[in-house]
């Protein structure tokens, strides 16, 4: 925990990578990673598939949405361990060593459902904070501008000479005015 004077911090913001100090923050990691890249693919298709102009509101939702998404998929996930760990192994036909590990196995087993219902807490706290959910959106906004801006300005995975790279950016600029402009026409009132 931060000390009280030290700024609030989102945890979606990239930071400098450090080795997690617990499993449960590395569940964290994944699963922030996961969102991320699950609110940007839904950030492209709601853009470029179905055509739909940014909307902070729908695309909160949108990210909201994927939070909720992937804290039900981990539950179903933790009552799956937690049922798997606690199913009687009988010893009737069983070496003591295959009876040992099957004891070991629920056990751990029951240690992962129990480090997944951590995560899950800590994803809920994510999941209700607005500034959080915002900067897991910006990222995503981020990150898939990035992408559209690169796969324009290196389409064949190669070095552009300084006059493709021109090139590119002025076609980069070019496609970012037509996809404006047709906003602006979608946006104007039909008579």
């Amino acid at each position: 925990m931060p000390p009280p004077e030290a700024p609030h911090r989102s945890l979606w913001i990239r930071a400098t990578p450090r080795h997690p100090a617990s499993p449960v923050e590395e569940g964290v990691l994944v699963a922030r990673s996961a969102l991320r890249l699950a609110v940007k693919n839904r950030v492209i298709m709601a853009t470029l598939r179905d055509g739909a102009p940014w909307d902070d509101i729908v695309m909160t939702e949108l990210a909201r949405a994927e939070v909720e998404t992937l804290i039900t998929e981990m539950v179903e996930t933790a009552v799956r361990l937690e049922a798997s760990s606690t199913t009687p192994i009988r010893g009737l036909g069983r070496s003591r060593k295959t009876l040992a590990n099957l004891r070991q196995d629920a056990r751990r087993q029951g240690e992962r459902a129990s480090i997944l219902r951590r995560v899950i807490a800590q994803l809920r706290r994510l999941e209700d904070d607005p500034e959080q959910t915002r900067a897991l959106l910006d990222i995503a906004r981020e990150d898939t501008l990035n992408e559209l801006t690169q796969a324009r300005l290196i389409p064949s995975g190669r070095e552009l000479s300084e006059e493709e790279l021109r090139a590119s950016i002025e076609g980069v600029k070019d496609d970012l005015t037509a996809m404006l402009a047709q906003r602006q026409v979608a946006e104007l009132p039909e008579y």
